[in-house]
């Protein structure tokens, strides 16, 4: 059964994944009026455990072969490690990016000639070649960030971009997504953008029309049915409904449910809490 389990990694997303698949196919769709996709992104939004993750790595998976990425954004500590994670996936889908690299090189080496002896600089000086740092530093990211987004798009492919976890940065790296990267990225007609988290980030127009936000609901009885057969789980085919009730449909709720009860039917129901039934009714 753990076998069985490990195999099937069940999803029930098809509105949201057919939505994906139109917007990234923009060029040859049409609406009902007949006029061309505009959309560029979807930003699927929802409370812990609702699957956001898990949809957002399907989507990846999917186009993967085509020259996908995908950010794992609570896991980046800062902008420029955003970039330099795009341009190493960028390298592994065998896209090249000169002009990134050359933009790098170039700060670096301009960052190596300049030497601010503070101890002999007055406080009021100082202030001013702090401040004057951190703006070289905005410019510094957004060179970089318009050689490497140039850089992608020139490949034949078209570039699926997904950033998970929006809303665990920190509120500096969520500023520079929102302001900075994610309108940099929407500028790009050949890219298409994913983003997920509890919270979104708040884009101005135009960019606002280029994106569209889908509130992930929890799984119905149907799908909760769906993910009983593809475990195998023979003693819960009828019981679909109660499962569904007691766990609000949330996937996270339901896959914790699912993997004890497959534990308990392994070691017997004596060894496992709660026994086959997990005890979560009672």
């Amino acid at each position: 059964m753990r076998e069985s389990a490990d195999r099937h990694r069940h999803i029930d997303r098809a509105e949201q994944l057919e939505a994906a698949a139109r917007l990234t196919a923009r060029d040859t769709e049409r609406d009902g009026a007949g006029h061309r996709e505009r959309r560029q992104g979807l930003f699927f939004e929802g409370p812990q455990g609702i699957g956001k993750s898990s949809l957002l790595w399907e989507i990846y998976e999917r186009h993967a072969a085509d020259g996908a990425y995908f950010l794992d954004l609570p896991r980046i500590p800062a902008e420029h490690h955003v970039l330099e994670s795009l341009a190493m996936q960028a390298r592994g889908n065998q896209v090249d990016v000169p002009s990134y690299e050359s933009t790098r090189t170039r700060f670096a080496e301009q960052s190596a000639q300049t030497r601010v002896d503070f101890d002999n600089v007055r406080i009021r000086n100082s202030t001013f070649q702090l401040l004057a740092a951190a703006q070289d530093r905005t410019l510094q990211t957004a060179s970089l960030s318009d050689a490497l987004l140039g850089n992608l798009v020139a490949d034949a492919r078209r570039p699926v971009v997904c950033l998970d976890g929006f809303e665990a940065c920190a509120q500096p790296m969520r500023d520079w997504l929102g302001r900075s990267l994610l309108p940099n990225l929407l500028s790009r007609r050949e890219i298409s953008v994913f983003v997920a988290g509890r919270q979104l980030p708040s884009l101005t127009r135009p960019y606002t029309s280029a994106v569209r936000t889908l509130v992930l609901p929890p799984f119905d009885v149907q799908a909760v049915q769906e993910w009983i057969e593809s475990l195998g789980i023979v003693s819960l085919k009828d019981e679909a409904t109660a499962i569904q009730q007691v766990h609000g449909g949330i996937p996270e709720l339901l896959d914790e449910f699912f993997q004890l009860h497959i534990e308990s039917a392994e070691t017997g129901p004596g060894d496992a809490p709660g026994g086959p039934d997990d005890g979560r009714e009672g």
